[in-house]
């Protein structure tokens, strides 16, 4: 799986994302997506610019929205929206009645 925010990042991600704030983002589902091996090798702790560049590429059709909800830049607003949006599909997706 791949980390849309990195688990060693460059410096560039410190703007958004402080050392400790991304210390607890760096896990959640939100900054998570699937991605095909080569192209996350490729990709590993690059900048979001880099990143993005390969999410609109993806077969992953969860992947390549990413570019629809966050164009320009990944921040801890938008790992939070994505990660409602998982949530809800998840719950649509899987739904059992425990009654």
């Amino acid at each position: 799986n791949e980390h849309i925010l990195p688990e060693n990042p460059m410096d560039d991600w410190e703007q958004h994302f402080p050392r400790q704030q991304r210390e607890e983002a760096v896990y959640r589902l939100g900054t998570m997506t699937l991605l095909e091996p080569a192209a996350n090798r490729q990709v590993g702790n690059a900048n979001y610019a880099v990143k993005l560049s390969a999410y609109s590429r993806s077969v992953y059709v969860l992947t390549r929205k990413i570019s629809e909800i966050a164009s320009e830049q990944w921040t801890l607003n938008l790992l939070e929206e994505r990660q409602r949006r998982l949530a809800e599909r998840a719950v649509h997706l899987w739904r059992a009645d425990f009654a």
